[in-house]
């Protein structure tokens, strides 16, 4: 496995997470049990974003390096 596979990889458990949760919130009924689903969401697309944004410069400074 290479990098950009391991980033792709992280990024789909995020969006996976994501999409469990925004299930479970749509489906609950007790308004905090659902602000809390939407918090976790919330909360897991800042780090998918963080995760792309951070290992993109990785992989555009070694990309810089080996050619």
């Amino acid at each position: 496995m290479n990098l950009s596979e391991a980033i792709d990889m992280v990024a789909k458990d995020e969006r996976e997470l994501q999409e469990k949760y925004m299930k479970l919130a749509d489906q609950e009924t007790d308004p905090f049990v659902k602000a809390f689903f939407d918090r976790v969401v919330k909360d897991a697309t800042k780090h998918e974003k963080k995760v792309r944004k951070k290992y993109g410069k990785i992989l555009a400074t070694l990309h810089k390096k080996t050619f």
